[in-house]
């Protein structure tokens, strides 16, 4: 407490209580370096989080410097690995991983270089609005399988979780990216776009340590190269995230950059075409089984490169702008030609025609740069397009044309029917404690939310009575009741049908387009 005035002015300052963000992220990847835990110890609502999120035990531990049975901390522990720590800020992050930014990792390319990308994700989240990341230290060792979840693994069993599965128990998350599963798909020995050599000089005399070559060579011997792990198929790392995503967490949403492949024509990197005709023949593919799943996977290209750095993933700059319009207009805006904040620009360069082929088939988000009224270059993203319709399979399964749901195909639906989602699963939570079948409250809860999203503009109508209808509860069996709820939402969705029922003291909810 400091007196101020003669003592007639007490000044208790206080930190700034933190606001419940409106679109939270987690993030994926490599972190080299030292590791500084008592930072973490220090931030006391980050460890309440981890606590809120099952992590109990393993923030005990932290805070006691050893593990329950008096036994130093496990080296999985004291490297903060396979654990989400929630993070407010990027100064947070380069606090706890002083290192991740600089320090080298095990995986060399040609073309992304020797550094991890998490810490520019990080960077480019916050700066582009992001208010809440959730950052999850991956092992290098544990390659492209140190991001999916294990085997045995059992979301009510924290010690069993790995990868993906750390943040599937964490309610609040609605994005997921994992910038360096990205960088170890980039092939090791994938060239970059050969400068042009410079003429010889003309013989003079120079003196002894006067450097007379460019700088460079055109190509590298692959002896020079260490002997690397070759990238997934695309399909082995859609497989591995996806089923696990729809599953669990239908309402969350995944970005991933597309894998670049090298074009002899042109003489340049490019995108993968092997990796895109799978996505297409999968899309296409009736009885396949992943089909639908594509709905939960948002797909980006190019990468971005800068002065001070080589290649760096831009899903960072995405998900910090999706986290700034939510909190600014909701979750049903999309943030198509909005400016995103970076120091690097597209690579490689996407003409108007390959943006479109990309956005049409299989369904990509290209990130280009346009001239903004100022008559100043901007960098965004074309258009959040989707590969599949953000719709529930059943709305479109039989149907014999899938071109006709291209309207669907927006990941500002996908974010809208995952905010939907987590909004009426927290509230069947509340009112598990609160409110048994034959209490009325609960229709008086639901009439209030949505008109509060009607006042905000996510449904469309002229009166709150054409933007939802909320039919009377239903008593399907003993021990539960069941609302049926029609909403017109402002984006191109006819209609769509919400089914809220409460079995034995658990709601849930299901989603049934129209």
């Amino acid at each position: 407490m400091e007196w101020l005035a003669g003592a007639r002015i007490a000044l208790t300052p206080r930190p700034v209580q933190r606001r419940a963000a409106a679109l939270e992220v987690a993030m994926l990847g490599h972190c080299p370096g030292r590791v500084r835990l008592e930072r973490l110890c220090a931030l006391t609502g980050a460890l309440d989080d981890m606590r809120g999120a099952g992590f109990g035990p393993a923030v005990d531990a932290l805070a006691a410097k050893k593990m329950l049975g008096g036994a130093a901390l496990s080296a999985q522990l004291a490297g903060l690995f396979h654990y989400p720590i929630p993070l407010h800020s990027s100064a947070e992050f380069h606090d706890i991983f002083p290192d991740a930014a600089s320090e080298t990792t095990s995986y060399v390319s040609l073309l992304a270089g020797d550094r991890a990308w998490l810490a520019q994700a990080v960077d480019d989240f916050f700066i582009n609005g992001g208010e809440k990341l959730w950052v999850v230290r991956i092992p290098e060792s544990e390659g492209q399988n140190g991001f999916m979840p294990a085997a045995d693994t059992r979301l009510h069993d924290i010690d069993t979780l790995r990868g993906l599965a750390t943040v599937l128990v964490i309610p609040s998350v609605a994005v997921v990216a994992l910038p360096d599963l990205e960088r170890l798909q980039v092939p090791p020995r994938l060239p970059d776009v050969p400068r042009v050599r410079l003429e010889n000089p003309n013989p003079q005399f120079l003196p002894c340590g006067a450097h007379t070559e460019d700088d460079h060579r055109e190509r590298r011997y692959p002896s020079e190269l260490i002997s690397m792990p070759d990238p997934w198929p695309v399909e082995d790392v859609l497989r591995g995230l996806l089923q696990w995503t729809a599953r669990h967490r239908p309402d969350m949403q995944t970005l991933l950059t597309l894998p670049l492949a090298y074009s002899g024509e042109i003489d340049s990197p490019v995108v993968d075409q092997r990796a895109l005709g799978r996505i297409s023949r999968i899309r296409k593919d009736r009885d396949s089984e992943s089909r639908h799943l594509l709905r939960h996977m948002q797909f980006l290209f190019p990468y971005l490169r800068g002065p001070r750095f080589a290649l760096r993933s831009p899903v960072g700059l995405i998900a910090g702008k999706q986290a700034a319009v939510t909190r600014a207009k909701g979750p049903w805006y999309s943030i198509g030609a909005l400016p995103l904040l970076s120091e690097g620009l597209p690579y490689p360069r996407q003409s108007i025609a390959q943006m479109l082929i990309l956005r049409e088939e299989p369904g990509v988000g290209v990130l280009q740069v346009r001239t903004g009224f100022s008559g100043r270059d901007q960098l965004c993203l074309d258009d959040e397009r989707l590969v599949m319709p953000a719709l529930p399979p059943s709305d479109y399964t039989e149907a014999e044309n899938i071109d006709r749901f291209d309207g669907f195909r927006a990941a500002e639906i996908m974010r809208f029917l995952g905010f939907l989602r987590r909004q009426l699963q927290a509230l069947g939570d509340h009112l598990v404690f609160n409110a048994d079948v034959n209490d009325p409250r609960p229709r008086l809860l639901l009439e209030q939310f949505f008109r509060r999203l009607y006042n905000q503009g996510a449904l469309r109508g002229k009166v709150p009575e054409e933007a939802y209808q909320i039919d009377q509860p239903r008593q399907t069996q003993e021990g539960a009741i069941q609302f049926d709820i029609q909403i017109a939402p402002a984006f191109p969705i006819d209609r769509l049908f919400l089914t809220f029922i409460n079995t034995n003291g658990e709601w849930q909810m299901e989603v049934n387009g129209g």
